[in-house]
């Protein structure tokens, strides 16, 4: 069982299944804006990067989803990957989990590498690596990746605290919302912790660092024993390390606080005589932020890798509310011929009534073109759900079924020692992994889902540009825009 933290309120089962609220509460004193005062730029530190090169027009979010993965290497050589197709199926993954910060350890990217990657995905994300300085590609290598479409920081700061092993991001947007994260891939000899989370602490004390809201990456040590299989205590000393820097910062395993008795694995390898599985990917979480964190999930991902990805979504007090803007039509179904036949008809449907109501002489306070276009609108709208409904909801209700089965596998009494057991939940893990790719692969081709929404506080009273009309009959008009 977890060690408790004292003087903590307990979390219920209920902090780890609410849905993210797309508002946040504010207080009355705090206005909603979209705009943002000049950039603090303060002295760098050597080691350390500082940048606010993000696009002014970027989707802003009330919370954000926070996310650790482990890559494995830049490259995925078993799937035929290179580093680039790897990372295309990064930026897929941000893209349909709405990812705003993905923390990745392993990332084996050197300076060339990570320039290329930047230019190619400059429009969707924002890449931070602390590579080691010799051999980059070799090993090791943790870094952040800033999804520009869902986040627009005001300021961004980098400090490697440990070259390829430990780094801090700093990050502020809306304002007055921040976040301070520490990414770490501790090393695989467990007799090395101690000495690496005794550097981590005075390095962060020598640059001057507050203490990290987010603790989160590969600590390659599990606390307790049901994060194991087969079930057994990881090396004291190494555990004694760890316990020892989240007692002095004052964090905690959220996710296993409130899940004292459930089994869930982020990694797995098979040796010659058995198969073995372990949490190593964990998210700890401060005194301070841990009342705005929410919707804890551990779920497979499309990235090939062999560990799975752990998140968390947080709400700062701080953040301003966001309206949801304008439901937009998905890009991806304008390849669906149906649908676009569908809309023509609809089109020619609006052009019909347009000529009949000019060649009877209607009353204009019975219908007029502000009236048809309307309902043009609202019918090629419900049109465009129906169809993507369609398209999606068979493989989402698949996956849902995968991961629940996966569930009830993983928590299963004999999973540790029936052969049969943990070979099911290996075909659901294979199944899960392939829908995820397919998934994610439908939603990205053409960079939007059936839920996206212009981001906003926006009111109902918009207006949209239409085409002021010279009536001609069997020709669409000409003419200047009004609103």
């Amino acid at each position: 069982m977890p060690e408790s933290v004292p003087d903590r309120e307990p979390l219920t089962r209920a902090h780890t299944h609410i849905e993210a609220p797309d508002e946040v509460p504010q207080g009355p004193n705090t206005q909603p804006t979209h705009t943002h005062p000049t950039p603090r730029i303060r002295p760098e530190n050597q080691g350390d990067q500082r940048t606010n090169e993000f696009p002014k027009k970027a989707r802003l979010r009330a919370n954000i989803r926070i996310t650790s993965q482990n890559m494995n290497g830049a490259a995925a050589p078993s799937e035929n990957m290179s580093y680039r197709e790897k990372w295309k199926s990064i930026s897929n993954t941000m893209h349909t989990e709405k990812i705003a910060i993905l923390a990745i350890q392993e990332a084996h990217l050197d300076q060339s590498m990570t320039e290329q990657l930047e230019r190619a995905f400059e429009k969707n994300l924002k890449i931070l690596i602390s590579a080691p300085p010799e051999n980059p590609q070799a090993t090791a290598g943790v870094g952040f990746v800033i999804n520009r479409q869902l986040i627009e920081p005001d300021e961004l700061e980098l400090h490697k605290l440990i070259p390829r092993r430990a780094a801090v991001l700093k990050v502020k947007w809306l304002r007055s919302c921040t976040a301070t994260i520490l990414n770490v891939y501790a090393p695989n000899d467990r007799k090395e912790h101690t000495n690496f989370w005794a550097k981590v602490t005075t390095t962060r004390r020598t640059k001057h660092l507050p203490v990290p809201d987010f603790t989160l990456g590969d600590f390659n040590v599990t606390e307790d024993a049901i994060d194991r299989m087969p079930p057994r205590l990881d090396d004291q000393s190494a555990i004694a390390a760890l316990r020892g820097v989240r007692h002095e910062w004052n964090m905690r395993d959220t996710w296993r606080w409130a899940n004292p008795t459930e089994i869930a694995f982020t990694y797995k390898a098979q040796t010659r005589t058995e198969r073995i599985q372990a949490r190593l990917d964990c998210i700890y979480i401060s005194e301070r932020v841990e009342p705005f964190t929410f919707d804890w999930v551990i779920k497979e991902s499309a990235i090939p890798t062999d560990h799975t990805m752990v998140c968390v979504r947080y709400a700062p007090k701080e953040a301003p509310q966001i309206g949801k803007g304008r439901w937009m039509l998905p890009l991806s179904l304008l390849r669906n011929e149906k649908l676009l036949e569908k809309i023509a008809e609809q089109g020619i449907k609006f052009q019909t009534e347009m000529t009949r109501d000019r060649l009877k002489r209607t009353d204009r306070q019975t219908a007029n073109v502000q009236t048809h276009w309307e309902a043009y609108k609202t019918n090629i709208r419900k049109l465009a759900k129906e169809a993507a409904k369609e398209c999606y909801h068979k493989i989402t209700s698949r996956i849902m079924a995968l991961e629940k089965d996966l569930r009830e596998t993983n928590n299963k009494p004999d999973i540790s020692t029936n052969r049969e057991t943990q070979t099911h939940k290996a075909i659901l893990t294979s199944q899960l992994k392939h829908l995820k790719k397919k998934d994610a692969k439908n939603r990205c081709h053409g960079q939007t889902t059936v839920s996206d929404r212009v981001r906003g506080s926006r009111g109902s009273g918009i207006s949209d540009e239409i085409t002021k009309m010279d009536f001609e009959e069997g020709s669409f008009p000409k003419g200047k825009s009004v609103t």
